[in-house]
């Protein structure tokens, strides 16, 4: 699997070793088998030479680390009670002696701050060793994952989606940062789907898709639409094409007014939280993950209660509604998380389609399920959202659903909730962990249902994804609304500042 990177040390004069940044794509259910492979199955021998390198298998991330291979995961494995020192030595802790033979059971946590400090300063990373976990931000918690690599002396950094949950800012930092390890003789393997970080940092890149590498590119050389064709295999358009609106005079279909949600533990995690939704608008919803849009999504969708506040949609009162009679009242839900949330695993995609909705007609009539019906319904939905199954095109409504894809289970979600003529749509998340091919088709069917007059809340943490189809957009940080913002006349880099807290309204901000 790091073949792009062995490649690339071919041709080089005698002595010389070239360290790359190297990018792998492909389709999100693919690359957790890249994530194992790269961890377990390459041995680098001391001295970095192309012909040291060996294959064999590693029992554990443990040996691969023992091989000079670090992995930096998606979810960050850190512990927020802890400082920043006390993560990175984690599992190493360094023990204090008596001179310099007798070790003592205790943790030398003046000498692990030092060693941490050192490091920091090695490698410019902007730190403070003694900060809690818990107390900073995504991008400098990525940093402190990185600063644990980099302690036990890996050679071969692998990251997984890398930039998935940071700011802007914090892209441009994190890029800087990669090519300053690079330059200080890391290998650096990045696994993505955002194409301006591959475009942006790599050398070259090498393409998966389905399962087999398609093969190995300069980014020099290709642009982003023909990376994307690349890796779906056809010509995909990445900018959706949406008609301006002239909302003046348009009703609310949905509203949201001063809601208040308590965590497990009582402290308020929603704030006065106020917002509304025009027929055929979308209104995106940014922030960095952790600040407030989870719990929001939960609250509106029937999984958490409220503490405080109102819902309607139109002039009904759904408050607290569950999610069924938010169904039944016309309110469309595609949850973050496909699986856990949006199907049942141990269901077929016809029976999948039909959840939630199944005490309706043509599939329920007088409380009996029609089977004829529900396949009937299925093959429509599989055709008309072109659902990849295993099955041929008589039996793919049979297939199970654990057994599609990412893209085609999301699908899967998409087609259920938007064929079922909602009046509005709380949408969290709806192309994570995607491939681009079925990103481009989602998108353009959120912007279908806009123009049908479809109110629409797109909860992501995705910027290009906000920008590229909102009408308004709102920031969330730490549990409130903080920015007010038309998608035409803002930017990525603003919208930022208010993701990360450094603006807000109250100092100045828009109101839009």
């Amino acid at each position: 699997m790091l073949w792009g990177f062995y490649r690339s040390q071919r041709g080089q004069p005698e002595g010389e070793t070239r360290r790359d940044i190297v990018y792998y794509r492909g389709k999100r259910r693919r690359k957790i088998n890249v994530n194992e492979y790269a961890l377990r199955a390459a041995f680098p021998n001391p001295g970095g030479d192309l012909d040291q390198f060996q294959t064999g298998q590693n029992e554990s991330p443990k040996d691969a680390i023992e091989n000079s291979i670090g992995m930096v995961h998606q979810h960050f494995k850190l512990a927020p009670s802890l400082t920043i020192y006390e993560n990175i030595f984690l599992g190493t802790e360094l023990s204090k002696t008596v001179g310099k033979t007798i070790k003592l059971p205790f943790i030398d946590n003046r000498e692990e701050k030092k060693r941490v400090k050192e490091l920091i300063e090695k490698y410019h990373f902007d730190l403070d060793p003694a900060a809690r976990v818990k107390d900073i931000s995504i991008g400098l918690q990525q940093r402190v994952e990185i600063l644990k690599m980099l302690l036990r002396d890996v050679d071969i950094l692998i990251l997984d989606e890398p930039t998935a949950v940071l700011t802007p800012q914090e892209v441009d930092e994190l890029i800087q940062i990669l090519k300053n390890l690079r330059d200080n003789g890391k290998t650096i393997i990045i696994i993505t789907h955002k194409l301006r970080e591959v475009k942006s940092l790599s050398e070259h890149c090498a393409i998966l898709r389905r399962g087999k590498l398609v093969g190995e590119y300069s980014t020099t050389q290709f642009s982003e639409d023909e990376l994307a064709a690349l890796m779906v295999g056809r010509e995909v358009k990445l900018n959706v094409e949406k008609s301006e609106h002239n909302y003046e005079g348009v009703p609310v279909a949905y509203e949201v007014k001063h809601l208040c949600v308590k965590g497990s533990h009582g402290e308020t995690v929603l704030h006065d939280i106020s917002l509304a939704i025009r027929e055929g608008e979308i209104l995106g919803v940014a922030g960095v993950e952790g600040n407030g849009q989870y719990e929001l999504t939960m609250a509106l969708t029937g999984m958490m209660k409220t503490s405080g506040g109102r819902v309607s949609l139109g002039e009904k009162d759904i408050t607290n509604f569950y999610p069924r009679q938010l169904r039944d009242s016309g309110v469309a839900i595609v949850p973050e998380d496909r699986f856990r949330l949006g199907l049942c695993r141990g269901m077929n995609v016809a029976k999948n389609l039909t959840a939630g909705y199944h005490v309706h007609e043509p599939v329920c009539r007088f409380g009996i399920l029609s089977y004829k019906q529900m396949r009937k319904n299925a093959a429509q939905l599989i055709e008309s959202y072109d659902i990849r199954t295993s099955g041929d095109d008589n039996d793919g409504w049979n297939t199970d659903v654990d057994g599609l894809s990412g893209g085609n289970a999301q699908k899967v979600v998409v087609a259920r909730e938007f064929s079922s003529d909602p009046r509005a749509l709380i949408v969290s998340r709806p192309t994570r962990g995607v491939d681009v091919g079925s990103i481009e088709f989602i998108h353009q069917k959120l912007i279908d249902l806009r123009d049908e007059g479809k109110a629409v809340l797109l909860i992501s943490s995705e910027l290009s994804e906000i920008l590229g189809l909102s009408d308004r957009i709102v920031v969330m940080f730490r549990g409130r609304i903080t920015g007010h913002f038309k998608a035409s006349e803002t930017t990525q880099e603003e919208l930022g500042l208010y993701m990360m807290g450094v603006k807000s309204d109250e100092e100045g901000g828009k109101t839009g």
